[in-house]
């Protein structure tokens, strides 16, 4: 059975990073999907192909030789990203102008690990102005997180030999979680309506 707070018939869907990637694919491929939030992804589809059914489309790959190690020796990843403007790469583009409900994208501008500015721009330049919103934090880094959550400007993740830089400034960082998580709540409620009341 499902909970009195499951609702339909639109989805809403969350993804941070590769998650970001993969809601946004989401939103492009399922009608049912009618609001998004990407925080901090990509605008395509980067490291692994995409199979679903019939559909096929290929990945940009990474390029690993060209990361920064900061002075801490983390990973910063960005740069591993190649430029998905470049023509021989249209087709691993995320097909946003196919996207029939709502996406707000929030950004970390001190982001280290993705180009999220760049991807959030190329993403919403595809869509319906009227269709999408950009939520911008200068100094925010990667993984913005609800609020309380403590920043975690670099940590270890599996498959890589050194741990990974986020960015973000703890400050700066903080704020953008406490304002993002309010436009989150309020975003999702618009477009799914309020929680309903649970009765025991």
């Amino acid at each position: 059975l499902l909970s009195p707070q499951v609702r339909g018939p639109g989805l809403g869907v969350i993804g941070v990073s590769k998650g970001a990637e993969v809601a946004l694919a989401m939103a492009s491929f399922f009608p049912q999907v009618v609001a998004t939030v990407w925080i901090n992804g990509t605008s395509s589809f980067y490291g692994n192909p995409v199979v679903y059914r019939d559909l096929q489309i290929p990945a940009i790959p990474y390029q690993p030789e060209r990361v920064v190690f900061t002075d801490v020796g983390a990973l910063a990843n960005s740069a591993i990203f190649p430029d998905p403007r470049d023509p021989s790469y249209s087709s691993s583009v995320i097909p946003t102008e196919k996207i029939r409900g709502k996406v707000l994208f929030v950004v970390g501008e001190d982001d280290r690990s993705f180009d999220s500015p760049l991807f959030a721009r190329l993403a919403m330049a595809r869509m319906a102005p009227q269709s999408c919103r950009l939520l911008s934090y200068p100094g925010a880094g990667h993984l913005i997180e609800p609020p309380g959550s403590p920043l975690c400007s670099n940590s270890s993740i599996r498959k890589t030999p050194r741990p990974v830089a986020w960015g973000g400034e703890a400050q700066a960082h903080a704020k953008a979680q406490e304002h993002s998580w309010r436009e989150i709540i309020q975003f999702l409620e618009t477009q799914l309506g309020p929680v309903a009341t649970m009765k025991l």
